[in-house]
């Protein structure tokens, strides 16, 4: 993995994002920090030209966003313009709102509607993936629904987000190897466990939970992932001291020298 590959989730730090100045702020903190892009969240209170403009004057590449999801299944032509005004090459459909993945019919009906977007956005070369929680790995009539989404939508990529694929039971590392030249980008969060029995898991820096982050690392590598993105929707403390924590283990560790 190269620098250059690696990303912020700006998500981790939403709340330091409340208007143009805030993010400005925010994105060049993130700068120093020594992250050389982000990954966006769609916004009701920056526009996407003002955001690219930030960006642009804090040196800071802009890797993928996440998308608002009724509007890419519904009129995906929208997320082009969208995506190639913030400039990013990948779009990911962040969370199945409003979806019952437990209805054969409702599944069938995203994969669908995901084929047909990534269709779009594949004919101005740029790419759609489907970033994951643990409900995916449900089963479904026996299958997998995360499986169902995979052979359903053949132009679909994938953002493939490590905790989440823990929570749900499945191998982060299977998964990356099973989903081959369609995992286009990897969402980093470490597992952490509690030290007391009836207390849940957690959310940690990277380096610091259970995730065998060089052996993921080296099998997205073999399958040409282009991005590696770190995220932490929550943290013990300043979201940006957890985001430092995390990118000084991914440049000392993970980073080729």
């Amino acid at each position: 993995m190269k620098l250059s590959q690696v990303a912020a989730q700006i998500y981790t730090v939403r709340d330091y994002l409340s208007d143009a100045d805030a993010f400005a702020k925010s994105i060049r903190r993130l700068r120093e920090i020594g992250y050389p892009a982000v990954e966006l969240i769609p916004s009701d209170k920056i526009s996407d030209k003002e955001i690219a403009a930030i960006c642009r004057g804090e040196g800071m590449a802009v890797a993928a966003a996440h998308v608002p999801g009724k509007t890419l299944l519904a009129e995906p032509k929208a997320i082009v313009e969208k995506l190639q005004t913030v400039g990013a090459k990948i779009g990911a459909y962040a969370f199945p709102g409003g979806v019952d993945l437990g209805s054969a019919d409702q599944v069938n009906r995203l994969a669908d509607q995901l084929q047909n977007a990534a269709a779009v956005l594949a004919g101005s070369n740029l790419i759609l993936a489907y970033h994951n929680h643990a409900m995916e790995f449900s089963r479904l009539d026996g299958e997998l629904v995360y499986e169902i989404l995979h052979k359903r939508a053949p132009s679909l990529s994938f953002e493939f987000d490590t905790y989440w694929g823990q929570v749900g039971g499945v191998s982060p590392e299977r998964w990356i190897q099973k989903l081959g030249s369609h995992l286009v980008s990897l969402h980093m969060k470490d597992y952490g466990v509690p030290s007391k029995h009836d207390d849940a898991p957690f959310m940690a820096e990277i380096g610091y939970g259970n995730l065998d982050f060089p052996v993921l690392i080296s099998e997205a590598e073999k399958v040409g992932c282009q991005c590696f993105v770190v995220e932490q929707d929550f943290t013990p403390g300043n979201p940006f001291d957890s985001l430092e924590k995390s990118f000084r283990y991914v440049k000392e560790k993970l980073v080729e020298a």
